[in-house]
């Protein structure tokens, strides 16, 4: 059970910091080029990350839920 959860963390972690290089790259592109579509790769990474964290708070709480 514990291993299921640390996988699942590291998982997590891993997809934060490509979210982060992914952002960070957009930025840089922006800034070299000043074309405006990598402004718009950030809005939907944003969007996409949020939607994520949200889904996986969402289904930290069911679990917590339903193995009480």
């Amino acid at each position: 059970r514990q291993a299921a959860s640390a996988r699942r963390m590291i998982v997590l972690r891993l997809l934060i910091v490509a979210l982060l290089i992914a952002v960070a790259a957009s930025a840089l592109a922006w800034v070299v080029t000043g074309n405006r579509r990598y402004l718009q790769w950030i809005g939907r990474i944003v969007r996409f990350a949020l939607a994520a964290g949200v889904l996986f708070a969402l289904l930290y709480v069911v679990e917590r839920l339903v193995l009480r």
